[in-house]
């Protein structure tokens, strides 16, 4: 036993379904897993709960800590998520806390009180209160959390953290944690804990501009992919790419450069049958739009950054992208984007139909004589923030600027 009764163990993993570990560690392969960067747990237990008190999520080369605490009815109370930004030092990301109306409340009760407060270095945070869970309203302010408060020293997570007063190899032999860690098998559960990931590319991008392929889409019939669609030829000639909604004042430029240049921008096609009250009807959807930067194919895809953002900051299935409250984005050169763009407003503001030229389908183009410039628009399918995709070949080398632009 160490201080207050607390034992200190490690696992591999951590089921959050049933709430227990899985895969034993002593102290010296959880050490181990520590300077690799490779994930594992640290529970914290004290006498009389079959729930650990808190568990510590470890993942090094991830960037990160999550601590979850558990009350005596064995109920997760609190998350607490960081990021590892500095080698010392770890920046609190997220923190949520619940609160359960009765025993009876089962944990993670969509109706519990819940607080949520969100950060970002250099800047006010975000706090969300709900006092009947997630469909009962919610009460958003800001967070004006002290800078003490969201920076944590990495040697209180992880192994490291262990003092002398609590047990250095697992658990005692016998007890209820051993049995429990014991018990769970060699297998990984099914929900067991991940470290966080950001949003990947999950469509199969070239695939869509290769004519002939199936490719399945609910509710229509036989889709399949068609030839793609040229919409226009956009010149970059800074090489500075900006993707983002035609109407903003300041542009989402890019931070990756491309060759001063011109580049096709095209859409993927794919075409299949509907149908309704007994008729069918032929169906076209064009669900990505793609800057060709090289005729080459794209063998991987990372998330396009623009300024400051920090990938190690995103939450799980989280991505940065550019946002619009017109369904609406556009690729231009970054360095014209001010003319550009204020064509383009006086375009639909003022109804100046001298100021761009239309492309059909509600996508424009406008240009910058002076620098040879251009900004052509394309569709999303809503509002709301969207992702830009770099597609890499096998050597590296960038070969185009990708949005997907509809929920398939």
């Amino acid at each position: 036993m160490g201080k207050d009764g607390v034992t200190v163990s490690y696992a591999e993993g951590w089921d959050a379904g049933a709430r227990r570990a899985f895969g034993p560690l002593s102290r010296a392969e959880a050490e181990e897993r520590d300077r690799a960067g490779d994930p594992y747990v640290v529970l914290h237990r004290v006498p009389g709960r079959a729930v650990p008190a808190e568990v510590h999520l470890v993942a090094w080369r991830d960037h990160f800590v999550g601590q979850w605490v558990y009350d005596e009815l064995g109920r997760r109370t609190h998350d607490v998520d960081l990021r590892l930004l500095e080698d010392d030092r770890l920046f609190l990301r997220q923190y949520v806390e619940r609160r359960y109306a009765s025993p009876e409340q089962p944990d993670l009760a969509p109706d519990a009180w819940r607080l949520t407060v969100d950060l970002l270095p250099g800047r006010s945070g975000r706090r969300v209160l709900e006092e009947r869970g997630r469909n009962g309203g919610s009460f958003h302010t800001l967070a004006d959390v002290p800078e003490e408060r969201r920076w944590h020293d990495r040697c209180g997570f992880g192994v490291r953290a262990a003092d002398s007063s609590r047990p250095s190899d697992g658990p005692e032999p016998g007890d209820a944690a051993a049995q429990e860690v014991a018990s769970a098998g060699a297998g990984e559960p099914a929900s067991s804990w991940r470290p966080p990931k950001p949003m990947r590319m999950e469509l199969p991008v070239d695939d869509l501009f290769q004519p002939g392929r199936p490719f399945p889409v609910e509710p229509w019939d036989g889709m399949v992919t068609a030839e793609p669609r040229h919409i226009a030829t956009v010149r970059i000639p800074s090489g500075r790419l900006a993707v983002s909604d035609p109407l903003d004042k300041e542009p989402r430029e890019l931070a990756e450069r491309i060759p001063p240049g011109e580049y096709a921008l095209e859409t993927a096609v794919i075409a299949g049958e509907g149908a309704y009250g007994g008729e069918r009807f032929p169906v076209t959807e064009e669900p990505v739009v793609r800057l060709l930067v090289r005729d080459e194919p794209a063998v991987a895809w990372e998330l396009a950054l623009s300024g400051d953002e920090d990938p190690r900051l995103l939450l799980d299935g989280h991505a940065y992208g550019f946002g619009t409250d017109g369904a609406a984005g556009g690729f231009a050169d970054a360095a014209a984007w001010k003319t550009l763009s204020g064509k383009v407003r006086r375009y639909y503001e003022e109804q100046d139909d001298g100021a761009c030229e239309s492309l059909g389908d509600g996508r424009i183009r406008a240009v910058d004589e002076a620098t040879g410039s251009d900004l052509v628009s394309f569709c999303t399918g809503g509002d709301g923030t969207w992702p830009v995709w770099l597609g890499r070949s096998a050597a590296g080398e960038l070969v185009s600027v990708v949005v997907i632009t509809s929920y398939l």
